[in-house]
């Protein structure tokens, strides 16, 4: 496939204005059956969801939230669904991600994977605790240990033989922690449980 043969649909019908609620960046597109979402935003009003035309092409409705974090700046980001079993799982990022090597975050402020779910691809999600994501949800997939600092940006795709994988950037402390130093990493995750565990 080549760049010519691609169509520009034009603007999708989400944008980022000031007094929007949302910062339009970080998409995901999820197909349910015939129906296509949106998943997108970061900081301001955290993670809102859109149902999208049937050539996911156009916002078809509204937006609504779907993760919030009311305390300090809001700090989620880079949402991705992933279905299994009777749960549509919400990962996302928590906290900061970048310029460690000028301005280090206090400990647990970092970067880190967090996941809510909910038994319809358009919500109420909650985390395992029963809170709702919207109302600071979120329970922790993958968090700063050993070498391993600020992991997220991450995403979860379907081996063939390993059965779900969970992919995200991170810091390895022994390498550095500029953001071009960041390093690729994956784990298999287990769902035995019902939620995420890598």
């Amino acid at each position: 496939m080549d760049l010519d043969s691609w169509t520009d649909h034009g603007r999708v019908g989400i944008d980022s204005y000031s007094g929007n609620a949302y910062n339009a960046i970080d998409p995901n597109l999820f197909l349910e059956g015939s129906t296509y979402y949106i998943q997108f935003g970061s900081f301001w009003g955290d993670i809102y969801q859109v149902e999208m035309n049937s050539e996911a092409t156009k916002a078809a409705g509204d937006s609504y939230n779907i993760a919030y974090d009311p305390s300090g700046d809001h700090a989620e980001e880079g949402s991705y669904m992933y279905s299994y079993g009777d749960y549509y799982y919400l990962f996302y990022s928590a906290g900061i991600c970048c310029g460690y090597d000028t301005s280090l975050p206090a400990a647990g402020d970092e970067y880190k994977i967090k996941v809510c779910r909910s038994t319809s691809a358009s919500g109420a999600f909650v985390d395992a605790d029963g809170t709702a994501c919207t109302d600071g949800g979120g329970t922790i997939v993958l968090e700063s240990h050993g070498t391993v600092y600020g992991p997220g940006g991450q995403g979860v795709f379907t081996d063939p033989t390993l059965g779900p994988v969970l992919y995200y950037h991170y810091i390895n402390t022994t390498i550095g922690y500029a953001d071009d130093e960041a390093q690729f990493g994956w784990n298999t995750i287990d769902f035995s449980t019902g939620w995420p565990v890598v």
